[in-house]
Formats: structure tokens, C-alpha cells, sequence
């Protein structure tokens, strides 16, 4: 019994990842990023993709264990088809030829927003929620890794700087509110800010988005990009702001404005015209805790209430609970990727990241059919679900001798 549980199990993971994942998919990113095999090998490329989406599914489990519970279900849909396992060797040495950028492109392409017209508080009068943000990744220590991407470090009691314990990669996503689907993201080295990455991220809105965001995105170009989509954004200001009043609104708010750099000035840019929302936090006893000051492309309070925006603001931190599924429950918590050089460390984020907009399928599927929330679904229960029964040596096919 135990035995056949783990067979199910493992057709319900590899399943999950073909579905979201079609063969003819996966062929398409093979080819668009050049990857495709030169000789015929025992790992082919479309092989090598689904084998690096099961590790991302398996983070704990060895490279050969999770090749052998492929390796069951293949030959279980070939029906008793011999599928021989490679040696961890091999299987190293087929994700080092097939490169991050299959991956990567595989996610671009099926990455996207979920939610369905009735999805509860994913839109608000009419514009879909997103949020920006990011997070870092523990890496590999090696050389190649520290040198790519860099990491954090302190200074010594001599004033000497001490590296810290990991290289890091620095992930920054877009997600949608309501699913908490991570729709779109890019990564960099430790020292690249979050600003910078935003650039490459803010082209994946448009209209009919409103895009909430905190303050460490707060700036003119950033703004000028993203309003520039056509979608309407509500980020949270920062002092160095210097947003002056120029018109105190009806309804408590004002209209100030966003000067452009002196550079940008030279090249013809204006001043963005914006609206401000001021608000307070209150403790129990009714004390200020804390101040918040939005601003947003919404000018009319008619149609766009300060109260209502001010609420919604509050949707922003479905995108941290996004990025922590991500990194404690997807990745792992305490678990450092698996690959030592750059190229495998991208490659297995993407992985990831592929994963993972395929558990929040599931959980949206999850939901219409039992018209439920879709953030009510636990996502480690639905990871679980996915995983199936784990720690059963006698549910894989043995190793070839």
C-alpha cells in the first residue's frame, strides 16, 4: 500500500508540472533559448527541464532520489518502459549544458495573473491589484557565486569587513493580490537595488492595473515608467520626496507634484502631477502609531476615495506573504540552492519560480471549483498535496546497478 501511495504520488508532482508545463512548451523554450541537444544523450533537453522543475519541487531530497521518481512515472506512462537513471555526474553535467534560460523563458511564458472576475479582493472598482517587491536568496559559498552576485558583509572589531556566511541573489517580483501569484520577476547580485531591477519588471503593467507599492520605489523615473504603462499606481511616499502642496482637495487631500531630475528636465521631462493621501495608525489606547503618506495617479476623490485607498494599501503585503511561501515553504526555510555556480543558481530560481506559479494554478482551480478564496487555500497544504507521501525509500524504482 505504502508502495502504490508513492507512485501516486509522485504521478500527481510530475502531473502538476505537466500540465502547467505542456511537452510542446517546453520543446518551444528548449529551442527559443538555443539549448537544444547536439547528439542524442540519455538526458535530452526537454528531460533535463522537467527533471530541474522536480528538484525545485524536492529542495530536500538528492538529485538522484528526485531523477528515480521521474524516472517511475515515465515508465509507468510508457507502461513498463525501461527508463534508465543516470549518475548524479550526468545529471549535473545535463543541467550545466542546458543553462538557465530555458527556465526562464518557460516562466515568462506561463507566468500571469489568475484571477477571475469574481475572485474576492482582487480588484477594486474595476482595476486588478498587483505589488511590487523583492527578497534575496541564500546561495552556494564558492568563489564563482561571490564574485556574480555578491553578498552581504559587515565591518570586524579591527574595522575590517567580514563576509557574511552566503553569496546572495536579490529576486524582485510583481504579484497579483488576490492569488498572491508572483506574475512576474528578474534577479541580480546582492548590490543591485531594488530600483534597478524595477525597470526591468514595470513594463509587465498596463491598463486596467492599479499597482500598489512602498516607498523604496518612490521616485520620479520609476513613477514616469509605470504610470507610463497606463496603469494607475498607489505607492507609499517617502520624505525625500519633498512633495509640495498645490492644491488641498475637498475631501482632506492634495494635489503636489513629483519635479523631475535636473537631467531629465534637460531633456524635456515635466513634473508629474500626483495626489496625496496622509493617514494615521492607532494603537488601542488611540495613540499615533504610525504615519503613512500615499501618493497616487487617482486625482479625483470622487471617484477614488481617500478612505477606500487607504485600506487598499493594506492589500501591498499579500506580495510579502507571496515572497515568503516562496522562500520558507517553495524553497525551504534555512535552504541554501543547490548549485555552485551562477548559471545553476539562476537556473534553479527559475525553477522555482515555475513551481510555484504552479501550486497557485492548483490553489485558483482549488477555489472556482469549491467557490472559495483562493487565499484561504493553504499553500504548504496544497505543496503537501502536490509532494505526496515523502520519506518511503520503497516507492522508487531502485537504482540501475
Amino acid at each position: 500500500m505504502l508502495h502504490d501511495q508513492g507512485r501516486l504520488g509522485d504521478r500527481i508532482s510530475v502531473g502538476l508540472l505537466a500540465k502547467a508545463f505542456p511537452r510542446q512548451a517546453v520543446e518551444e523554450a528548449v529551442d527559443a533559448a538555443g539549448a537544444r541537444e547536439q547528439r542524442s544523450r540519455l538526458l535530452p533537453a526537454w528531460l533535463t527541464v522537467y527533471f530541474t522543475l522536480a528538484l525545485a519541487l524536492f529542495m530536500d531530497m538528492g538529485a538522484g532520489r528526485v531523477m528515480r521518481k521521474l524516472a517511475g512515472v515515465l515508465a509507468w506512462a510508457e507502461r513498463g518502459v525501461t527508463v534508465v537513471v543516470p549518475s548524479e555526474e550526468a545529471l549535473s553535467n545535463a543541467r550545466t549544458r542546458l543553462g538557465p534560460a530555458p527556465l526562464r523563458l518557460l516562466f515568462e511564458k506561463a507566468a500571469g495573473v489568475l484571477a477571475g472576475p469574481g475572485t474576492p479582493g482582487a480588484f477594486w472598482r474595476g482595476r486588478r491589484l498587483v505589488s511590487l517587491d523583492g527578497t534575496t536568496l541564500d546561495v552556494q559559498d564558492t568563489g564563482a557565486n561571490w564574485q556574480q552576485f555578491g553578498g552581504p558583509s559587515t565591518k570586524g572589531p579591527s574595522g575590517a569587513k567580514l563576509r557574511g556566511a552566503f553569496p546572495q541573489v536579490r529576486l524582485l517580483a510583481l504579484a497579483e493580490c488576490g492569488t498572491r501569484a508572483l506574475v512576474a520577476a528578474c534577479c541580480g547580485g546582492y548590490r543591485t537595488g531594488e530600483k534597478t531591477l524595477a525597470r526591468q519588471l514595470l513594463g509587465r503593467l498596463g491598463a486596467g492595473m492599479l499597482c500598489l507599492a512602498d516607498a523604496n520605489f518612490a521616485c520620479y523615473e520609476l513613477w514616469a515608467i509605470a504610470a507610463g504603462t497606463g496603469a494607475d499606481l498607489l505607492w507609499r511616499a517617502g520624505a525625500q520626496l519633498g512633495l509640495p502642496v498645490l492644491q488641498v482637495l475637498d475631501d482632506g487631500t492634495c494635489l503636489s507634484r513629483l519635479k523631475a531630475p535636473r537631467q531629465l528636465r534637460r531633456q524635456g521631462a515635466e513634473d508629474i502631477t500626483v495626489r496625496v493621501i496622509e493617514y494615521h495608525i492607532e494603537d488601542a489606547a488611540g495613540q499615533v502609531t504610525e504615519t503613512f503618506a500615499l501618493i497616487t495617479t487617482l486625482l479625483d476623490p470622487g471617484a477614488a476615495p481617500a478612505r477606500e485607498l487607504a485600506e487598499l494599501y493594506h492589500a501591498r503585503w499579500e506580495i510579502e506573504t507571496a515572497l515568503g511561501a516562496f522562500k520558507t515553504e517553495m524553497k525551504g526555510a534555512g535552504i541554501v540552492l543547490r548549485s555552485k555556480t551562477p548559471d545553476g543558481a539562476e537556473q534553479e530560481i527559475w525553477a522555482l519560480l515555475c513551481a510555484c506559479h504552479a501550486i497557485r494554478e492548483l490553489i485558483c482551480a482549488a477555489a472556482a471549483l469549491a467557490r472559495q478564496d483562493p487565499l484561504r487555500i493553504s499553500f504548504v497544504n496544497a505543496l503537501d498535496v502536490v509532494r505526496g507521501p515523502v520519506g518511503n525509500p520503497g516507492s522508487f524504482p531502485p537504482s540501475p546497478a
